[in-house]
């Protein structure tokens, strides 16, 4: 069972790695778009979806060092009763 938890926690971690890189591109693709009509007709709606692109990155982000941190120090940690390296 704790082999199964342990897949389940490296998969969500992927999968938020992933997820994160799908909203940073879209957050630099949303600020172009709105760098790009800033002269002309800048919409503020494209900077607040960039904002919240980025904001969506920065939770991904956080999630994947959450999953690091629970697989580092839950299924890879020493146990007490081995030797030390």
């Amino acid at each position: 069972m704790a082999w199964l938890f342990e897949r389940m926690i490296e998969t969500a971690a992927w999968v938020a790695f992933v997820l994160g890189l799908v909203f940073l591109a879209d957050a630099v693709v949303l600020l172009v778009q709105w760098a790009r009509l800033w002269g002309d007709e800048a919409d503020a709606s494209l900077l607040a979806e960039a904002g919240t692109a980025a904001s969506s990155f920065v939770a991904a982000a956080l999630a994947v060092g959450v999953l690091a941190c629970i697989d580092r120090y839950v299924f890879d940690a020493p146990s007490p009763d081995a030797p030390a390296k």
